[in-house]
């Protein structure tokens, strides 16, 4: 049986919510149990005990032609999933915002519960930690959290926070929110949030990057492959570009695509970045542009890359592409395409002209 047969197995019901690398063979899926009509409930095979929104994290080597998968019944709420190389093992990361928290030993072949910093009573309440940001930096995992927290994974169970000035910033002044935190190196991490919130850290002392719009909420931030830093607004307002303490908002014109709309996810590949507001946009110096990867289709939600391939995920399929090709790795994205959209056409008013145009030329 092949990988995307045991795929096909193993997310039949479940609907695509984060998606995350090792390497180029090695990837990182978590899937939520699809209940939209509330009736439909998960039913463990072990106890036999049924659950509203269970989540499934899945490992997929494709190398080896594997695929390992666990499913917590508590579930996972906003994911973060990132992995990689550490002193030879290969490891990885499922964080959920509400502190339940998943580790991947390859090595050992198992997923290991984190308890990270909040007790076993808080996690199964579901209000320990969590996290708003996974980053496997050298030889460390680092996690951003709310209140300017930063922590570093010195040790099974071991988390280190890294963070006391912007921690005293945040209780002194405020503007305390944290959205993301990416890093070219351990000496070089920034992590961004809401009210322009956006920081530096050198390896040795953190730098609040002044400047920025109070009144924009940076969602993503980016160290791209580029040699630049890229912080990327909620709804596509404006990215501020630039490196450790020198940036410049840009904001973006009203009639820019992303402009005011909803951004599910963003990446840097090939010195390129990338958004997705269900279309793939790229950034082109001081606007965005529908990006020009062949095969990609339907609600693009999830995007990934590591060593010269993009993970892309829909809610009911997943793509490779390697610079040239997209490859198809779960499920059938035009068909997704079209189920989603007529799926926004049940919900809402709003959808039905654009939605309309969609499915137009889908069916083409």
């Amino acid at each position: 049986m092949t990988v995307q047969e045991k795929m096909n197995i193993a997310l039949k019901g479940w609907v695509i919510v984060g998606v995350g690398m090792i390497d180029r063979y090695r990837y990182l899926v978590v899937g939520q149990w699809d209940n939209d009509d509330n009736k439909t409930l998960y039913i463990a095979k072990k106890s036999g005990k049924k659950y509203d929104h269970p989540t499934r994290m899945l490992s997929i080597d494709i190398q080896n032609n594997k695929l390992d998968w666990l499913t917590e019944n508590s579930g996972l709420s906003q994911v973060w999933l990132d992995g990689g190389i550490i002193r030879g093992n290969k490891e990885a990361f499922f964080f959920g915002l509400g502190g339940v928290t998943y580790h991947l030993d390859y090595g050992a072949d198992k997923f290991e519960h984190e308890e990270l910093l909040g007790t076993t009573e808080r996690i199964e309440a579901g209000t320990a930690r969590g996290s708003r940001g996974i980053k496997l930096l050298g030889n460390h995992f680092y996690s951003a959290y709310t209140g300017n927290q930063v922590h570093r994974r010195d040790g099974v169970r071991k988390w280190t926070n890294i963070s006391k000035i912007p921690r005293e910033y945040c209780k002194k002044f405020g503007s305390c929110s944290v959205a993301s935190l990416d890093g070219f190196n351990e000496n070089e991490i920034y992590f961004s949030g809401n009210e322009g919130n956006l920081w530096y850290y050198n390896g040795k002392t953190w730098e609040k990057i002044f400047g920025m719009p109070q009144e924009i909420n940076f969602k993503y931030v980016l160290c791209s492959d580029d040699g630049k830093v890229y912080a990327i607004s909620y709804h596509g307002e404006g990215v501020a570009v630039g490196r450790k303490d020198k940036f410049t908002y840009i904001p973006m014109q009203k009639n820019d695509p992303i402009h005011e709309s909803l951004i599910f996810a963003t990446v840097h590949y090939k010195g390129k970045i990338y958004a997705s507001n269900h279309t793939l946009y790229e950034f082109r110096e001081n606007h965005w542009v529908k990006a020009n990867i062949p095969g990609l289709y339907g609600s693009i939600e999830h995007l990934a890359s590591k060593d010269g391939m993009l993970f892309v995920g829909t809610p009911y399929s997943l793509k490779i592409y390697n610079g040239k090709e997209t490859f198809t790795l779960y499920g059938e994205a035009r068909e997704d395409a079209m189920l989603v959209t007529k799926r926004l056409l049940d919900v809402s008013a709003d959808f039905i002209e654009k939605g309309h145009k969609l499915l137009d030329e889908l069916e083409k």
